[in-house]
């Protein structure tokens, strides 16, 4: 009888520790590529000083957020993900859409061309003029 007592109080220790609240933060919490719905942008800006670009993105319920932007750069051409996050486990059904500010800084004059992904296959791009002090 001890040993059947002995293993129920193992298995429960088990089923607390699965459920812990630890756990639970952690199921509740995903990384997630969004489309970009829109950009606002200038045209033109100056070597070495920061362009702020207003970015929106949809997310899929209420419970998703700005986590980062992924770039991948080639020469004067950046293409531009953004990774949603998701922290909750009860979320509203509704689809907000979010802004985040993308800062943009060269230090090299030039035409730029950012690429924000707004679908697996297309994006919204933005052509940048940097000029010279």
């Amino acid at each position: 009888m001890k040993i059947i007592k002995g293993i129920s109080v193992i298995i429960l220790g088990i089923i607390l520790s699965c459920c812990s609240d630890e756990t639970k933060e952690k199921e509740c919490i995903a990384n997630k590529t969004e489309y970009v719905t829109s950009v606002n942008s200038p045209s033109s800006g100056m070597v070495d000083e920061t362009i702020n670009i207003e970015v929106n993105f949809q997310v899929y319920n209420g419970c998703g957020n700005f986590g980062r932007f992924i770039e991948t750069e080639n020469t004067n051409s950046r293409t531009i993900e953004i990774e949603a996050r998701y922290e909750g486990c009860i979320c509203t059904d509704d689809m907000p859409i979010r802004t985040v500010n993308y800062e943009f800084l060269v230090n090299h004059s030039g035409d730029y061309e950012l690429k924000f992904k707004s679908s697996p296959t297309e994006f919204i791009t933005v052509n940048l003029t940097i000029n010279e002090p």
